[in-house]
Order: structure tokens, then sequence, then C-alpha cells
């Protein structure tokens, strides 16, 4: 495993144990499926949400992909 992807996973586990709820595209998830997600995205990525509960702490974070931008060749052929 890469140093980046270790990075992310353990982050994620410490949010965890903090009882912050991880989503990937709008389901309930895992630092490993988040990680595995984000490493295979070639051409999209992903943004992070951070949601926060009523007193202003972090109670989620979302992970959604993002379209991949087209490149000018494409959009013309459409």
């Amino acid at each position: 495993m890469n140093r980046r992807k270790e990075k992310l996973r353990t982050e994620l586990r410490q949010y965890q144990k903090r009882g912050i709820r991880l989503l990937l595209n709008g389901r309930d998830s895992t630092p490993r499926a988040i990680e595995k997600a984000c490493g295979i995205a070639e051409e999209n990525s992903y943004m992070r949400d951070y949601i926060p509960d009523d007193r202003g702490r972090i109670s989620q974070i979302s992970f959604d992909i993002l379209e991949k931008k087209r490149k000018k060749s494409e959009k013309i052929m459409k």
C-alpha cells in the first residue's frame, strides 16, 4: 500500500473511532472501502464534505465522486 493510501485509511479510522459516520456516495462506508475507491478513481476524484451536528462538531464525512472533466474533443462529439 502506498503511503498516501495508508495515511488516508489511518485518518479515517481515527474519525471512525471518534464516532464520526463515514459515507461514500451517500452510503455508510468503511475506511478501507473509501481508501480503495479513492485509489482506483483514475479519471474522477472524490470531494470530502464535513457535515456538522447542531453544535458545530463534525458528525459525518461524506466522500462523493465528481464527474471527470471532459476533454474538448469529447464535448464536440456530443
